[in-house]
């Protein structure tokens, strides 16, 4: 069964496919993507995938829904909620959609996640709050605060340690505070409070030279419990990638 419902902006919609496919539900979704499509020419989708009756069910439908190109075409992000491996590696090659599409799968448990990553535009991507830093090491996250941060940066932060997550099981994060902006309780607080994911991290290094950095992070009641965290001033560096390796 197919089921149509609105998301948080305009531009966005979802549905829910739980069980066999069903004609009725295929033709309330295309007109559902039709309107948005009328109404604001770009569409942003999320398909919450429960229950499907196997890969042929599956194809199947994507089959009865390229027929509509011309709104497919005006997808440009669909993230997929699906706790289905199958599925989920399908998304590296899904030709049978369209190439300009933006597409990304999480788990069911993470529909937050899905949901932030359809609210990014590209240049909201592009942040001057955060950077990536490359640690040398892919298994490692490396990430920099050089500025203000906002909501979409602390989104993108979540989104980085999903991506870890799913590659190496859990993440291990190196956080270097550039910025001279934050007070230390001001930014732990923001990081305490917007990162949502703690579970899929295992090790967060923090690196900086300002004078609350080391006194103000405490292992034990920091973040969560079975996190393991330090602080590490610049000249510290590889000893704190070595910390994290």
């Amino acid at each position: 069964m197919i089921s149509v419902f609105p998301l948080s902006q305009p531009n966005m919609l979802g549905f829910t496919l739980d069980g066999e496919v069903d004609e009725e539900g295929i033709r309330k979704l295309l007109i559902a993507v039709e309107a948005k499509v009328i109404t604001h020419g770009k569409l942003r989708l999320l398909g919450n995938i429960k229950n499907v009756g196997g890969f042929q069910s599956f194809q199947s439908f994507w089959k009865t829904l390229k027929t509509k190109k011309e709104l497919w075409d005006k997808i440009e992000k669909y993230a997929i909620l699906t706790d289905h491996g199958w599925l989920a590696s399908l998304t590296g090659s899904v030709d049978w959609l369209t190439p300009r599409m933006e597409i990304k799968t999480f788990s069911l448990a993470d529909g937050e996640l899905a949901h932030a990553w359809l609210k990014l535009d590209p240049m909201e991507e592009s942040s001057e709050g955060l950077k990536e830093i490359d640690l040398g090491d892919e298994r490692l996250l490396g990430l920099a605060i050089i500025g203000k941060m906002t909501t979409v940066d602390y989104d993108r932060i979540n989104l980085l340690i999903e991506e870890q997550a799913e590659k190496y099981g859990q993440a291990r994060v190196m956080l270097e505070v550039v910025s001279t902006e934050f007070s230390g309780q001001a930014l732990l607080e923001d990081i305490k409070s917007s990162i949502k994911n703690y579970k899929n991290v295992d090790r967060l290094a923090i690196i900086g030279d300002q004078s609350w950095l080391k006194t103000t992070v405490r292992l034990g009641d920091l973040l969560t419990p079975g996190l393991e965290l330090a602080a590490f001033s610049t000249v510290e560096r590889k000893r704190a990638v070595a910390w994290l390796g």
